[in-house]
C-alpha cells in the first residue's frame, strides 16, 4: 500500500526504525559540548554549596575547578561533537525514510537541509565558541554562550 517514496498517513509518531537510538548519540554531542564549555572553568558557587552540603565537607580549592584538557584534546572533542550531531542528522533521516514518514525525495531534500544547517552552525568543522561569551546560567542548569545583552 505504501510505498517508500510516499509519506506515510495519520502518523502519530515518526520515526522508530532504530528505537530511536539516534537520540543518544545527540545527547553524547551535547555532553561533549558542555564539557567543553565547563573545562577549565570554576565551579559555580551554587553547585559548590550543595556539593558541602551533601558531602559535609570543605570543597578543597583544587576541586573547585572542572577539569583542564590541553589544546589538541579539546580540538578533538571539539571535532567530535560536529561529527556526532552529522551522524545524528543522518540517523534520524534514515530512520524516518526508512520507517515509511518520508519518502526518498524527503530523504535528500532534508538531509541537505539540516547539513547545510549544521555548517552554517560549524562553519569551521568543529565546534566553536567565544571564550569571553559564556556563563553560567542557573536555569539552564549549566554553563552556555550567551550574548553580551
Amino acid at each position: 500500500m505504501n510505498d517508500k517514496n510516499t509519506k506515510k498517513k495519520y502518523t502519530i509518531m515518526s520515526g522508530g526504525t532504530f528505537d530511536y537510538s539516534q537520540r543518544t548519540i545527540e545527547l553524547i554531542a551535547d555532553d561533549i559540548e558542555h564539557t567543553i564549555l565547563e573545562a577549565g572553568r570554576k565551579i559555580p558557587d551554587v553547585l559548590l554549596e550543595e556539593q558541602q552540603h551533601r558531602y559535609s565537607r570543605e570543597i578543597p580549592l583544587e576541586e573547585q575547578y572542572y577539569s583542564s584538557y590541553n589544546r589538541k584534546t579539546m580540538d578533538i572533542m571539539k571535532r567530535a561533537v560536529y561529527i556526532l550531531r552529522m551522524a545524528y542528522i543522518y540517523a534520524q533521516r534514515i530512520d524516518w525514510m526508512l520507517s515509511g514518514d518520508d519518502g526518498e525525495d524527503d530523504l535528500v531534500r532534508r538531509l541537505d537541509k539540516e547539513l547545510h544547517e549544521l555548517k552554517m552552525k560549524y562553519p569551521n568543522g568543529k565546534f566553536t565558541f567565544k571564550k569571553k561569551s559564556v556563563r553560567y546560567d542557573a536555569d539552564y542548569g549549566g554553563f552556555r554562550e550567551m550574548s553580551d545583552e
